[in-house]
């Protein structure tokens, strides 16, 4: 398996492309931006499956020539955006275990920060395995277990004396985000493994600094409001009010990049896993 780090000017070249989509959203911005640059090393053709694809706006972005892409979504609304887009030619309403495909049927799986939110991560990689056909991939970006450890904010709440404030946050944090399994590299590896498949390559994401500061940012975002609503409903108008904030936030991106030591424990990770031929 080879390990691959990323280099900074990658990363902020990811940054000018993924503003495209979310030019007010730092913490959105700010991790797409690393993902976009893993991706960058990789290419995928032929028939796709893009499993919990979302409303497909980043997947055409990443892979703007790829056109025979089915979609699979277990929300019903999502997978409506995803047809529309007009970026797949089918989409399924269904769960990551049970696409309605026949065996062998793809040359590539995208998994795009969908892995982590599983309830049912090894039936869910048999099924990768089942659509792929003999040396296919699977391509995917994770997060991993330092997306609990960095989380900044509960921690400095409950320095500060309030447990109980400090554990709801956390317990938020990872309700929203669904995270079931944010497990350490070498456990995805396991798990892929498992499954039948070959690693061969893993992308760090996000290492300490940059982690660090993208779990305060995406914390604070969606702290809940008293009454209804999360706190990014604030910060949002107030941020794209701004014409200036996404060139601004990127020299604070550049820089966050030029304070990392260690490039390699990461929050997040993009691994290339593939079928045996």
């Amino acid at each position: 398996m080879q390990n691959r780090l990323l280099l900074a000017d990658e990363i902020l070249r990811g940054y000018d492309a993924v503003c495209a989509l979310y030019p007010h959203v730092p913490p959105l911005s700010h991790w797409r931006a690393w993902e976009y640059a893993a991706y960058q090393h990789h290419r995928i053709d032929g028939r796709v499956l893009d499993l919990g694809c979302g409303d497909g706006r980043y997947f055409r972005l990443i892979w703007p020539n790829v056109d025979d892409v089915v979609g699979v979504d277990m929300n019903p609304a999502v997978a409506e955006l995803g047809r529309k887009s007009g970026v797949y030619s089918n989409i399924h309403v269904a769960l990551a275990q049970q696409v309605p495909e026949p065996d062998e049927s793809f040359d590539h799986v995208f998994a795009n920060c969908s892995l982590e939110h599983m309830d049912h991560l090894e039936l869910v990689l048999a099924e990768i395995h089942r659509c792929l056909k003999p040396g296919g991939t699977l391509l995917c970006s994770v997060v991993t277990d330092r997306m609990i450890d960095w989380s900044i904010l509960p921690n400095f709440v409950e320095m500060a004396g309030f447990s109980e404030a400090a554990t709801a946050l956390r317990k938020d944090f990872s309700d929203y985000h669904n995270l079931v399994n944010p497990l350490p590299p070498k456990e995805w590896e396991e798990s892929f493994r498992r499954a039948g498949l070959i690693v061969d390559e893993h992308i760090p994401l996000l290492p300490k600094h940059n982690g660090g500061i993208f779990l305060l940012m995406d914390t604070l975002w969606h702290v809940k409001r008293a009454g209804a609503g999360e706190m990014g409903d604030v910060i949002y108008p107030f941020l794209s009010a701004n014409p200036n904030f996404a060139s601004g936030f990127r020299k604070v991106f550049a820089g966050l990049l030029e304070m990392e030591t260690d490039w390699h424990e990461s929050c997040g990770a993009v691994f290339q896993v593939r079928k045996p031929e």
